[in-house]
């Protein structure tokens, strides 16, 4: 019976996991299950599981009251074994998570021992969104079985190489000396995957590859890769900076804080702080300029149909969306020299999204960027190169897993001498 990895990313009402098999000591890992316990501590919570079945996933969910992330923990386990993917918890020799902010102290991903998760809990300010529901996650885990040793894996560890004069801002240095003002970087875990996928399509050392990566989802950022290590990167001390989102607005003036604060004051509408943040987090980017959904695809279809209510706003979304990410592509190859290894766009919209990646190449005017419009289309579950010949440097779409450099993480650390 072979040793198996948990790996978790738990949210604020949710926690996913994946199921892993250690099939030999190279590492090689198979994965056996994944699934979403969503809702947490909300009406019409549920559980969802797919097992792997002769190469494809057989998906089974139920509807269940998860009052909290200890009980969703419960649950994972009693579904793995329910479904006989385990027998019992002790095949289980490590669970590795998703933690997004480590701050600077976390340059590399670490067994979680009493100072990591002290470093963790001194780390929320940075993250207050995100990483109070990693550690929900990882003492629910904990107190399941308190022998299984976890990894923390950070989003802003692959980040940690960028230069001063990229990850400083233009405010008093004392902010950085004192508050660690800073601009940290996300998706770090997903450009290190996709790092790792260049390399082996391309022939290449790791560590002379130089591209520009867009990691472009719900949540979106990119990544300029110089030398094999992040030289820039879109988003800043949070992830609200850079590129216009699904429901994040991006790069915005900082006044509009205050403005805002000012003019609503008197109001019945008045605003603080607090709020117009959480705005800018939860109610602006794509949903908020077209009113029509966070989704590029409800957004899109919204662009397509001009008899839509909501079409010229849509349009507008998808054209500022598009104007944004393309104006960064510029930016970065610049970075790196223009001497660019590959484009690479990632994640759900990077991967899926055929017109936002030709709209994208429309933008750019300085650069002789051409799609090989067949390639751009063709389906695919690993990796294409989408670029005509005559383009300026390749262009590839990937399909990002971040689940399993978690996994090769926690495995390398827990047989670490």
């Amino acid at each position: 019976m072979s040793d198996k990895i948990l790996v978790i990313n738990a949210g604020s009402s949710s926690i996913k996991f994946q199921l892993f098999n250690i099939l030999s000591s190279k590492p090689e890992f198979q994965i056996l299950a994944k699934g979403l316990v969503e809702r947490i501590g909300i009406k019409d919570s549920r559980v969802s599981i797919e097992l792997i079945q002769n190469n494809s996933f057989i998906k089974y969910d139920k509807q269940i009251d998860v009052q909290d992330h200890a009980f969703g923990a419960k649950l994972i386990i009693e579904q793995l074994q329910l479904y006989s993917v385990i027998s019992n918890f002790d095949e289980i020799v490590g669970i590795g998570h998703r933690l997004v902010h480590g701050g600077e102290k976390f340059k590399t991903s670490t067994i979680i021992n009493q100072a990591a998760e002290n470093a963790i809990i001194k780390s929320v300010s940075l993250a207050p969104l995100h990483n109070p529901a990693a550690l929900k996650g990882y003492n629910a885990f904990k107190a399941l079985n308190p022998k299984i040793k976890h990894v923390a894996v950070f989003d802003t560890s692959f980040h940690m190489t960028l230069p001063e004069e990229k990850y400083l801002y233009s405010t008093p240095y004392q902010w950085y000396q004192k508050y660690q003002v800073r601009k940290y970087g996300f998706h770090g875990i997903s450009y290190r995957y996709i790092l790792e996928k260049l390399a082996a399509i391309l022939k290449k050392d790791e560590k002379k590859i130089n591209a520009v990566v867009c990691h472009l989802g719900n949540g979106a950022s990119i990544c300029a890769i110089k030398d094999g290590q992040s030289f820039n990167t879109t988003m800043g001390l949070t992830p609200l900076d850079g590129l216009i989102m699904g429901t994040r607005s991006g790069v915005v003036d900082p006044s509009i804080h205050q403005y805002i604060c000012e003019i609503t004051k008197n109001t019945s509408d008045a605003q603080t702080i607090a709020s117009v943040t959480d705005i800018l987090n939860k109610e602006s980017g794509l949903l908020g300029i077209s009113g029509v959904s966070s989704d590029i695809r409800d957004v899109t279809a919204a662009k397509e149909d001009e008899n839509h209510p909501k079409h010229h706003l849509a349009s507008l979304a998808i054209k500022m969306f598009c104007q944004r990410i393309a104006n960064y592509i510029i930016q970065y190859s610049n970075d790196l020299d223009n001497k660019v290894d590959a484009l690479v766009f990632t994640a759900g919209i990077g991967e899926n999204g055929v017109l936002i990646r030709k709209w994208v190449l429309e933008e750019i005017k300085i650069l002789s960027l051409k799609l090989n419009s067949k390639a751009n289309e063709e389906k695919y579950d690993d990796y294409v190169l989408i670029s005509d010949l005559s383009s300026v440097f390749p262009i590839y779409k990937i399909r990002t897993n971040e689940e399993i450099i978690i996994c090769h993480d926690t495995y390398e650390l827990l047989n670490k001498k």
